[in-house]
């Protein structure tokens, strides 16, 4: 399982080059820091340490390899735990073919890490290994919030499974502290569920939050193969019909779930184009964690054809994550950073500068963000969202060019190296995007500066957007 889920996503990095997705690359242009703005800090901390060692992006993305195909594993005990060793390895392999789960784990996204942490918490908890289930369940609750529905659930079932008589206050603070640890660090740290400045939940505003229900289960639906789904519905027959929530192991993943839905509900971070109805995509990894399981439950019925349904589901998923990954990469903005740092890594030599001016941040995203956060919102927007999204994209894909490709509103600069840039005269080239409008003089007089050094030596396309290069001297 290890080797399947690892060489699958070794094969599609390989076959799709470009790092897709805006969280992810967040991650990688600020690759030497751990804390970024509210995020919780695992995952960032093994990008941190493995750019100790390199900056390279492929390096990280073998290492969120690594991370999936080891999720591979854990669902493959917690299916064990489940419907037994016979039926295991096929619910595994429907999880580690899975075309939403199997691309996102090929760029650093935190969802990956939580699922398989969640898996071996819940698969040590069932098997009584208490220091196992702690551990594994604070990892995934220092991956995403998600995770930390999780706690009260275990919390619960362990004070239950000990009976409520005589000492249940004693394990129930065993149990808090048990399962609960990573939370509660986390908000003694930084004094709140994230840090000063950043927000991850709000009541609901409007019964159009139910919506978002409709549509994690619309992208669950779109995203799992119809083997998997009919298997699912197979499994949720067996749960209703044959009594299978009596189970208590089954009792305590329904429970997380129906938590989770609930707190999505919650979430303040809804897609910006309807942020009351649309949650980000990715949280339905987990409705798609849980329809895998049910798949695993219906692989029983029918044990003849059960392989074949298996093997079906894993061919759609496979396919299934090459055009989803076919589909990202090819985004006009996304080539055009690719191309144009491939372009900028063998032209400009050592000793010489390039300045990007491509679009910053929205206006209106910037101020609805600080509406809501003030004066310390300000900070966290400074220091984590200053890049402008194409020039960070440029500079994830930059190897050679990396430490010599500057913008405006670079990644941690600070207001005094900003002057210092300045400073330092216009730069040996500038690259201009099509769609760029500058924002103040300073950008006003570097595009200026290009303008007049002649005609572009270079000009690279992206359906409708360019990117214009200028040698300035």
């Amino acid at each position: 399982m290890l080797v399947l889920g690892l060489a699958l996503r070794v094969a599609l990095i390989h076959c799709y080059p470009i790092i897709f997705g805006g969280d992810s690359v967040t991650r990688l242009v600020y690759h030497d820091r751990i804390l970024i703005a509210y995020q919780l800090p695992a995952l960032q901390a093994s990008i941190w340490a493995i750019s100790k060692i390199s900056p390279d992006p492929l390096l990280i993305r073998y290492w969120m390899a690594v991370v999936g195909a080891a999720a591979g594993v854990g669902f493959y005990y917690l299916a064990q735990d489940l419907v037994g060793r016979r039926w295991a390895m096929p619910a595994a392999l429907l999880f580690v073919s899975n075309p939403f789960v199997l691309a996102q784990s090929t760029v650093p996204y935190q969802e990956i890490l939580m699922l398989g942490a969640l898996c071996f918490a819940f698969h040590f908890f069932f098997a009584e290994r208490w220091l196992a289930a702690s551990l594994s369940l604070g990892l995934a609750c220092l991956t995403r919030y998600e995770a930390w529905a999780a706690c009260p659930v275990l919390a619960v079932a362990y004070v239950w499974g000990r009976g409520v008589g005589t000492g249940w206050k004693a394990t129930g603070w065993k149990a808090g502290v048990t399962f609960g640890w990573a939370p509660l660090v986390w908000m003694a740290c930084n004094a709140g569920l994230s840090p000063a400045g950043t927000y991850v939940l709000e009541a609901p505003l409007t019964l159009g939050r139910l919506h978002r229900w409709a549509y994690l289960g619309w992208i669950t639906v779109k995203f799992t193969p119809a083997p998997v789904l009919a298997l699912a519905v197979v499994g949720l027959w067996r749960v209703w019909k044959q009594g299978l929530l009596a189970s208590p192991r089954l009792r305590v993943l329904a429970v997380f779930v129906a938590l989770f839905l609930a707190a999505v509900l919650f979430s303040a971070h809804g897609e910006r184009q309807d942020p009351e109805r649309w949650v980000t995509a990715r949280e339905a990894h987990l409705p798609i964690w849980a329809v895998t399981l049910l798949a695993g439950l219906g692989l029983p019925r029918w044990p003849r054809l059960a392989p074949y349904a298996a093997a079906a589901g894993m061919i759609w998923g496979v396919s299934g994550a090459a055009r989803y990954m076919a589909r990202e990469t090819s985004e006009p903005r996304v080539v055009l950073s690719y191309s144009l740092a491939q372009y900028l890594d063998r032209t400009v030599p050592a000793g010489e500068r390039a300045l990007v001016l491509s679009p910053s941040i929205p206006a209106e995203r910037v101020q609805a963000f600080l509406e809501r956060t003030g004066a310390r919102g300000r900070g966290v927007l400074e220091r984590f969202a200053a890049a402008p999204p194409d020039f960070g994209r440029t500079l994830v894909h930059a190897r050679a060019s990396r430490p010599r490709l500057v913008g405006l509103v670079n990644p941690a600069m600070s207001a005094s190296a900003r002057a210092a840039q300045l400073a330092a005269g216009v730069p040996e080239w500038i690259v201009v995007w099509s769609d760029f409008r500058a924002g103040d003089p300073d950008e006003t007089k570097f595009e200026a500066e290009a303008r007049a050094s002649g005609p572009p030596v270079e000009v690279l396309r992206a359906g409708p957007l360019s990117a214009e290069v200028y040698r300035t001297r």
